[in-house]
């Protein structure tokens, strides 16, 4: 046990060592305190601590503003700094774990040690970790503290956000690991954490457009304009595209081995709850009780975001993941130093 707090410590220096680590901790903590200067209240909204504000003449009740402040978080901070960006600098910052460690005289001195080789990998992978846990960690905090300030109600829901951005990382990262012990280079091993990234997510990208084109647009009662990719509501039902249901099928088909780096995030949005509704039960904050037309496009959007259970985005990743561990984790017992 003492070995394996050892190489966490280690590994923890390294990283901190890091001009790039404080880089992104900074670029995080100033994010998170733009966010910190909104202010969504009675009156209306206001940015930079006042120095700018918008009248709302009609007012914003209280459940409302909770709801357009989580999901400034949810759906703007979370997917594009947390689950993108910060990513991008870890996985740079990264990457290069694995290769060192491989190093002729660091790889000899490591595994000489009284500490089987799957622990010793383990704990190598598990430790670069961290730099994307204290970013979101210390990121969360704000925005946490932010909230419970700014809305007078403390949302510990918030911090789902840290097991899932790590998570979504590892899902990435896990990549990266198989190369650098199979090639020993980073540059490589980056190269290909980034490929699988991106084809994972295009194909959940793809898997979620032609969901909301061939079931969402048809439920809520909408007409899609092809040449404008606007939608508008119809007076007549529409009926399913059977040739749009055809190829989602194929394309979730495909998409169930790959990770679900993109869905993971937006798990987020189901973990978070105001008054016992979810962030994607839309309807129970904007729908107006007498607009069926609204509510229908709410109920089509809710069914939209919620298509996938968690089970399947959780545990189809993790498949995804123990596979490529498991590979690299052969390699790296069976190769000799």
């Amino acid at each position: 046990m003492t070995q394996i707090l050892t190489i966490f410590w280690d590994s923890y220096r390294l990283l901190t060592a890091k001009r790039l680590f404080w880089v992104a901790l900074g670029l995080s903590i100033l994010i998170a305190l733009l966010y910190a200067s909104v202010n969504v209240g009675e009156n209306g909204i206001s940015v930079l601590f006042g120095a700018y504000e918008w009248a709302s003449p009609g007012g914003i009740p209280a459940f409302l503003a909770q709801y357009i402040y989580l999901t400034t978080f949810t759906n703007v901070l979370v997917p594009f700094w947390l689950g993108l960006f910060a990513i991008v600098l870890a996985l740079i910052s990264v990457c290069s774990v694995f290769p060192n460690f491989l190093e002729s005289g660091s790889i000899d001195v490591a595994v000489s040690k009284p500490i089987s080789r799957v622990t010793l990998f383990f704990t190598k992978y598990l430790s670069s970790l961290l730099f994307v846990g204290v970013q979101v960690l210390v990121f969360c905090v704000i925005v946490f503290i932010a909230f419970g300030l700014r809305m007078e109600s403390w949302n510990f829901g918030i911090f789902w956000a840290v097991p899932l951005i790590i998570f979504v990382f590892s899902l990435i990262y896990s990549v990266a690991v198989l190369i650098a012990v199979w090639t020993k280079s980073t540059l490589l091993s980056l190269l290909m954490a980034f490929l699988v990234w991106g084809v994972s997510w295009g194909f959940q990208a793809a898997e979620s457009f032609l969901y909301k084109m061939a079931y969402t647009i048809p439920s809520a009662g909408l007409k899609m304009d092809y040449s404008t990719g606007e939608s508008e509501q119809s007076d007549t039902p529409q009926e399913l595209d059977p040739g749009l249901a055809q190829i989602h099928r194929v394309v979730k088909l495909v998409a169930v081995p790959l990770p679900k780096t993109r869905d993971a995030t937006y798990l987020l949005k189901t973990k978070i709850k105001i008054n016992g509704k979810d962030l994607t039960q839309k309807g129970a904050f904007l729908a107006e009780e007498d607009d069926t037309s609204m509510q229908n496009i709410h109920k089509a959007e809710e069914e939209l975001a919620n298509r996938h259970s968690e089970s399947y985005v959780i545990g189809s990743s993790l498949a995804f993941e123990a596979v490529i561990l498991s590979l690299a984790c052969f390699i790296f017992v069976k190769r000799d130093y």
